[in-house]
């Protein structure tokens, strides 16, 4: 049971990395045309340069903490302690980012704790408890909303990876994050171009039901 809900769970991180491009503060210069169709299209260029600009924010405070993750479920003492280092970097980018800084702060203050002990499983699931912080209180999420989704159902398969490696695994609990993370893929689905790639998640949904 618990190598087929992983081997699914590999399946998923996969697919949910294809369904946008991670290519965003207000670019408004404080001037515009007076003419409104220039006004219009000034408009829309500003608001597909702020999608740009905060999706690279989003990118630049994630990529860290999903390395960890995948640090701590792999056992690799070395690079938890250089992929710290990195988290602790980009901090003040968390900081201007995120409306749940101070709890994020003192998770990362445990994180570095647990990784001094080698608490893989603790490690793992503390980090991504802060990715998901960080996705669900993003400063900017009015321009990125569909990415949002993307990376909450990147968050449920990297929360489940973490569980999955714990001793004792308990399958309500797992059952009941699929169940809250599937909302995020029905936000989406319809927005999602590629019939194969739908199919593909619907199908991936009901094998978690199943595996679990």
């Amino acid at each position: 049971m618990k190598i087929l809900l992983s081997s699914t769970l590999v399946t998923g991180l996969l697919l949910s990395s294809t369904l946008f491009a991670k290519a965003v503060p207000d670019s408004d210069e404080g001037w515009h045309s007076h003419q409104p169709m220039l006004l219009l299209k000034e408009k829309a260029e500003e608001k597909v340069e702020s999608k740009k600009e905060a999706l690279k924010i989003l990118d630049k405070v994630l990529s860290p903490f999903e390395d960890m993750i995948e640090y701590a479920l792999d056992k690799d003492v070395n690079s938890m302690i250089n992929g710290y280092k990195n988290i602790l970097a980009i901090e003040k980018s968390v900081k201007s980012s995120t409306l749940s800084y101070k709890t994020i702060s003192s998770d990362i203050k445990h994180v570095g704790h647990y990784i001094d002990t080698k608490n893989y499983s603790q490690v793992a699931l503390l980090s991504t408890n802060i990715f998901k912080n960080i996705v669900n209180h993003f400063a900017y999420h009015q321009y990125v909303e569909n990415q949002l989704h993307v990376e909450n159902l990147d968050g449920m398969g990297f929360e489940l990876l973490a569980l999955l490696g714990s001793k004792k695994i308990d399958y309500k609990q797992l059952s009941s994050i699929i169940e809250n993370s599937k909302q995020h893929w029905i936000a989406i689905r319809d927005k999602v171009n590629d019939k194969n790639s739908q199919e593909a998640f619907d199908l991936l949904f009901k094998a978690f039901s199943q595996a679990t």
